[in-house]
C-alpha cells in the first residue's frame, strides 16, 4: 500500500501548533506513514527547519546526537513508529516526550485553537491544506468561541489566494476585483478543485450570476467580465427588440464560452456593471479603460450604432448629444407657426435632452460644458418665443432700448456665446451653428435699431434724463454712495452684458455677496459708453468724471483729483486707483500690499482697480470657450475678500462692451480703428454716421462705426469693440455688498431672470414701483440697479464679521407697500393649514417657521408647475434673493416632510425644488 508523503505545509503548521503550546521546542517528532521526500533543509519566514526522515529508534538516536551548525534550527523526525516504540531516552529528547500526528484538520484546529470546524469547510478536504499553507509565521488570531466558521475560513483563502479582501463579496464587489489582471490569473490559476468550491460560495453571496462572471474570468485571458456586463446592456435593452440577435450571438460565442446566460440573470451581472461604474466615477484611469473596451465589445459584433442605448457608454454619449443636435436641427428647419416650444413641437427635442441628462457622463466635471450648452440652446428656443424677440427691435426710446439689453439681452447674448465653439460631435456642432444665426439675424435687427436710437439721441445733444452717459458715473452713482459707506469701484474693461450677467450668477450662487438697488421712487439709468466705444476714450471719460481721451495716467490723475470722491485734502482721503502694473508684484503674486493698505484705509471713500481680464480675452487670435466666473478674472477674489473685510461696498462697473468674431468681414480702411472709422461722409451697409458732442476720440464730432456685428477694420481677433450695437456701447454697472448693514437709501435686490432663462411659460408678477421719469411705465426696468422692491424685505441685517461700521447709522428700511391678494387658496391646501398634525409639525420647524401665507404660496406655485421648479423660478415668485432661498426649503422640509417621506426635496445637481402632493395629502390623512 503507497502511503502519501507529508508536505511541507502539513510539517509546519504542525509545528507551529506545537511551537504555540511550548513555546520553545528544538526537536519535534511527527508520526506519518508515508515518507518524507523533500530537502533536509528548508527556510520559511526566517525559521529553519531540519526535516529527517527516521524509519527506526536508531536513526532517530542518530539524528538526534548529529550536530547542526545552527543552534537555533528545529529539528522535525518524521518517522513511520508510534510512541509504544519509542524508549524512555528519545522521548526525554522530544517536545512533550512524544509523536505527533498529520491529522489535517486536527493540525487545523491547533491553529486557530478552535475544538470544532463548520461542516461547510470540512467536508472539503483540501481546505485543510489551504488554510495550513497560508499560516501566518505569527498564527492565527483564535477562533471565537472555538468554532472555526467558513465565514472566517473562506475569508482568509479568498483574501490570500485571490486578493478579495471580503469573504462575502456581493456581486459589485466581485466585479470590481475582476478588473485586475493580477486578479484574472490568480483565479485561473487555482487548481480545479478549489476553484469549482469557491464559485459555489461566492454564488451564495453575490448570486448566480456570480457563476457566470467568473466563468467569463476563466475563459478570458484579460478582465472582460464588466466591459462585458457594461455592453450587455445595449443587448438587453427593449428599444433594441429583435435588432441585435446577430450581435447577441457574436457575443455569446466569444464572452460567453457559447453559453448565455438566462436573461435575467445577464440584467443582474450588467446592472452590477452599471452600478459599479456610477460608484467608482468615469474620473478613474481604470474606468475609463473599461467604458472603452465596453464600446470596443459593441463594435467587435456589430451594435456599436446601439450604443446610445446605454447610459454609461461614452461612444452611446455622443450619439444621444447628435440625436439632440439632429432633432434640434430639424426642429429650426421646421419652423412652426405656433413656436419652437409649443405643446408638441419640442416634444422629441426634449426627449432627447432627458436622455442626454440620463447617461452617466452629464454628471461627469469635463461634460458640464457640453451640458450647459444644451440648457442655452432650449433657452435661446424659449427666448425666440417670448415676446422679448419680436419687441425687442422695436423701442420707442434709447432708455427702452438699453434696458431691455440689460434686462434680457445679456443672457440671449451669453446663451448664444456658448454655442460659438460648437461641440466635437458634427450633428451637433450643426444644430449649434444654425440656431446661432437664427438668433443673431434677430439680435442684429434690435442692434440696428438701438444704433439708430443712439444716433438721434446723440445729435439731439445726448441730454435728458432717460440714460446715463458713461462720465457722469462718479458723479451720479459713486459719490452719493460713497458719502454714506466706503466704496471699492471694480471697473473690468471691455465687460459686456453677457459677461456680466455670467459673472453675477457666479457671485451671487456662492451667497458671500448680495445684490444692491437703491430703494422705492428713485429709479436708475442704463449707462451708455461714449462714442466710439473704445477704451481710451471710454474709459477714461468713466475714470475722470468728463468726457476725454487719455490713458492710464490721466485716468489715475482724473480719478485722484475728482473733487466729488474725496472727502479731505489729505492724501489718505483721496480717491486712489490702481492698473494692472500696479496690482501685483514679487511680494504678492495675487494683491500688492498697496491696494491691500487702500482697501484698509476707510478714512479713503473711494478705491478703483481695473481689470484687464475680458479685454485681454478679446486680443487673442482662437476662440477659447471662456466661463466668466470669479476664479478666471484674476485678482477679483482677493479683492473682494479684501472689500468684505473692509466693510466696503463693491461696484462693479465697465468701461463698454464688445462682440465676439464670428465670421466678421474685414475691411481696411486709413486711421480707422477696430470697429469705427472716420466720417467721410459715405456709409457703407452695416455703418451708421454718429454726430454729437460725444463722438470722436480726438474732438471730431463724427464718426461711422458698424451697427451690425459681422464688420470690422482691424486685424482678426477673438473679439472688438468700438462700434454702436448694445453690446459694446451698453454699460453694466451693478453695486454689491457682502455685510448685513446697507448703506442708507438702498436695500437687497431679487436677480431679474426673464421667464424663459428658466422655462417658465410667463413672468412672475411682481410688486409695482414708479419708474424713472423718461422711460414709459410699461417697459419694466432691467438688471440689478432697476430691480422691482422684493415684497419681503429682511430687517437691516447685522454687520459682516471684521467689518467696521458706517460712517451713518441704517435706517429701518420702510415698511413694504401692501401685497396683492393672493388668489383663493386651493381646497387641499386650506385643509393642510387647518390640520392638527400640521400645527404639530410646525412646531419642528424652530423659530424661523414661515406665515401659512408662504406656505400657500410655495404649494401653490410647485403644484401649479406639476411639482417642480427651478430655485431661481421659485425665488422669483416669492420675491425672494435665490441664494437665501435654502434656509426657507430647509424649514419647509422639516414642517412637511413626516417621518423622511420626501415631500419636499430639492435636488441639488439640477438646482430644482420638487414636491409631491399625493404623498403630502397621504402623510396628512388629507385623502378624501
Amino acid at each position: 500500500m503507497t502511503h502519501t508523503a507529508p508536505t511541507f505545509n502539513q510539517i509546519l503548521a504542525r509545528v507551529r501548533t506545537i511551537k504555540h503550546k511550548l513555546g520553545k521546542a528544538r526537536a519535534i517528532g511527527i508520526s506519518a506513514p508515508g515518507r518524507w521526500r523533500g530537502e533536509p533543509m528548508v527556510e520559511r519566514d526566517g525559521e529553519r527547519y531540519i526535516i529527517m526522515q527516521c524509519d527506526s529508534p536508531l536513526a532517530m538516536r542518530l539524528a538526534l546526537r548529529s550536530e547542526d551548525t545552527n543552534e537555533e534550527a528545529i529539528k522535525v523526525l518524521v518517522t513511520p513508529l508510534t510512541d509504544a516504540d519509542l524508549d524512555d531516552e528519545l522521548r526525554i529528547r522530544l517536545a512533550r516526550g512524544k509523536l505527533y500526528s498529520l491529522n489535517n484538520w486536527e493540525i487545523v484546529k491547533g491553529l486557530f485553537q478552535a475544538h470544532t470546524i463548520d461542516p461547510r469547510v470540512a467536508r472539503h478536504a483540501f481546505l485543510a491544506e489551504e488554510l495550513m499553507s497560508l499560516s501566518p509565521s505569527e498564527g492565527y488570531a483564535p477562533a471565537a468561541g472555538g468554532f472555526l466558521d467558513a465565514e472566517r475560513a473562506w475569508s482568509i483563502i479568498l483574501r490570500e489566494r485571490l486578493g478579495l479582501t471580503t469573504g462575502q463579496p456581493d456581486l459589485a464587489q466581485l466585479l470590481l476585483w475582476s478588473t485586475s489582471r493580477d486578479a484574472v490569473r490568480a483565479w485561473q490559476q487555482l487548481p480545479e478543485t478549489l476553484r469549482t468550491a469557491a464559485t459555489e460560495w461566492l454564488a451564495q453571496s453575490a448570486g448566480p450570476a456570480a457563476e457566470h462572471v467568473l466563468c467569463c474570468i476563466q475563459i478570458n485571458p484579460e478582465p472582460e467580465a464588466v466591459p462585458i456586463g457594461l455592453a450587455s446592456l445595449v443587448m438587453l435593452s427593449p428599444q433594441a427588440g429583435d435588432s441585435l440577435q446577430r450581435a447577441a450571438g457574436k457575443m455569446e460565442e466569444r464572452y460567453f464560452g457559447g453559453s448565455l446566460p438566462e436573461p435575467a440573470v445577464l440584467q443582474r451581472w450588467a446592472s452590477a456593471a452599471r452600478e459599479l461604474i456610477r460608484e467608482q466615477g468615469e474620473g478613474a484611469k481604470l474606468i475609463r479603460e473599461l467604458l472603452h473596451r465596453s464600446d470596443e465589445i459593441l463594435q467587435e459584433v456589430g451594435a456599436a450604432e446601439y450604443a446610445h442605448l446605454s447610459d454609461v457608454s461614452p461612444m452611446g454619449f455622443d450619439q444621444r448629444l447628435a440625436r439632440f443636435g439632429q432633432v434640434l436641427s430639424d426642429l429650426l428647419e421646421t419652423d412652426p407657426s405656433d413656436g419652437f416650444t409649443s405643446a408638441g413641437v419640442i416634444e422629441p427635442l426634449r426627449h432627447a435632452h432627458e436622455s442626454v441628462n440620463a447617461h452617466i457622463r452629464s454628471r461627469m466635471q469635463p461634460e458640464q460644458r457640453r451640458i450647459e450648452r444644451l440648457e442655452m440652446a432650449i433657452r435661446l428656443l424659449r427666448w425666440m418665443d417670448s415676446a422679448g424677440a419680436t419687441t425687442g427691435d422695436a423701442p420707442g426710446s434709447l432708455g427702452n432700448a438699453a434696458r431691455y439689453h440689460l434686462a434680457e439681452g445679456g443672457f440671449v447674448d451669453w446663451a448664444r456665446a456658448t454655442l460659438r465653439t460648437g461641440d466635437a460631435v458634427r450633428e451637433l456642432s450643426t444644430a449649434y451653428s444654425r440656431l446661432f444665426e437664427r438668433v443673431t439675424d434677430i439680435r442684429e435687427r434690435q442692434a440696428r435699431r438701438f444704433a439708430e436710437l443712439l444716433r438721434d439721441w446723440t445729435a439731439a445733444g445726448a441730454g435728458g434724463d432717460e440714460v446715463l452717459p458713461v462720465e457722469e458715473v462718479l458723479e451720479q452713482m459713486i459719490a452719493p454712495l460713497a458719502a454714506e459707506v466706503p466704496v471699492l469701484m471694480i471697473v473690468i474693461d471691455g465687460m459686456s452684458a453677457a459677461v456680466w450677467r455670467e459673472l453675477l450668477a457666479d457671485l451671487t450662487f456662492r451667497g458671500d455677496w448680495m445684490v444692491l438697488h437703491r430703494e422705492m421712487g428713485t429709479g436708475e439709468r442704463p449707462v451708455i459708453a461714449t462714442v466710439p466705444s473704445v477704451t481710451e476714450l471710454s474709459r477714461t471719460s468713466l475714470l475722470c468724471g468728463r468726457w476725454r481721451a487719455g490713458g492710464s495716467n490721466d485716468e489715475q490723475k482724473g480719478f485722484s483729483e475728482n473733487p466729488a470722491l474725496s472727502r479731505g485734502k489729505r492724501s489718505e482721503q483721496t480717491a486712489q486707483l490702481f492698473h494692472k502694473p500696479l496690482l501685483q508684484d514679487a511680494d504678492d503674486a495675487v494683491l500688492t500690499g498697496e491696494v491691500r493698505k487702500a482697501i484698509e484705509t476707510r478714512s479713503r471713500r473711494v478705491v478703483g482697480v481695473v481689470l484687464n481680464a475680458v479685454d485681454d480675452h478679446l486680443l487673442k487670435g482662437e476662440q477659447i470657450d471662456v466661463r466668466w466666473t470669479q476664479e478666471q478674472i484674476k485678482p477679483l477674489g482677493a479683492l473682494l475678500y479684501e472689500a468684505a473685510s473692509a466693510g466696503r461696498v463693491v461696484v462693479l462697473a465697465s468701461d463698454h462692451g464688445h462682440i465676439l468674431d464670428h465670421g466678421t468681414k474685414g475691411t481696411t480702411c486709413e486711421d480707422a480703428g477696430e470697429r469705427w472709422r472716420p466720417d467721410d461722409g459715405q456709409p457703407g451697409e452695416g455703418e451708421l454716421v454718429i454726430k454729437g458732442k460725444r463722438v470722436g476720440i480726438h474732438g471730431e464730432g463724427a464718426v461711422i462705426c458698424p451697427w451690425t456685428e459681422k464688420l470690422r477694420y482691424g486685424v482678426k481677433k477673438n473679439g472688438y469693440h468700438g462700434g454702436v450695437t448694445p453690446q459694446e456701447m451698453v454699460v453694466p454697472l451693478t453695486v454689491l455688498a457682502s455685510g448685513r448693514t446697507l448703506p442708507v437709501g438702498w436695500q437687497e435686490a431679487v436677480l431679474d431672470e426673464p421667464a424663459w432663462w428658466n422655462g417658465e411659460p410667463e413672468a412672475m408678477p411682481v410688486q409695482p414701483s414708479p419708474a424713472p421719469s423718461t422711460p414709459p411705465p410699461q417697459e419694466p426696468a432691467a438688471g440689478p440697479l432697476f430691480e422691482q422692491p422684493v415684497e419681503e424685505p429682511t430687517a437691516a441685517p447685522a454687520a459682516a464679521q471684521g467689518a467696521q461700521p458706517t460712517d451713518k447709522a441704517t435706517p429701518t428700511p420702510p415698511e413694504p407697500p401692501e401685497s396683492p391678494q393672493p388668489p383663493e387658496s386651493p381646497d387641499w391646501i386650506n385643509r393642510l393649514l387647518a390640520s392638527a398634525l400640521f400645527q404639530e409639525q410646525k412646531k419642528l420647524g424652530g423659530r424661523h417657521v414661515p406665515a401659512d401665507e408662504v406656505f400657500t404660496r410655495v404649494l401653490s406655485a410647485l403644484d401649479q408647475r406639476g411639482g417642480k421648479m427651478t430655485t431661481a423660478a421659485l425665488a422669483r415668485t416669492l420675491q425672494r434673493p435665490p441664494h437665501r432661498l435654502s434656509g426657507l426649503v430647509a424649514v419647509l422640509q422639516r414642517v412637511l416632510n413626516i417621518d423622511g417621506y420626501q415631500v419636499l426635496r430639492r435636488d441639488e445637481v439640477s438646482d430644482t425644488v420638487e414636491f409631491d402632493r399625493d404623498l403630502l395629502l397621504q402623510q396628512f390623512d388629507l385623502k378624501s
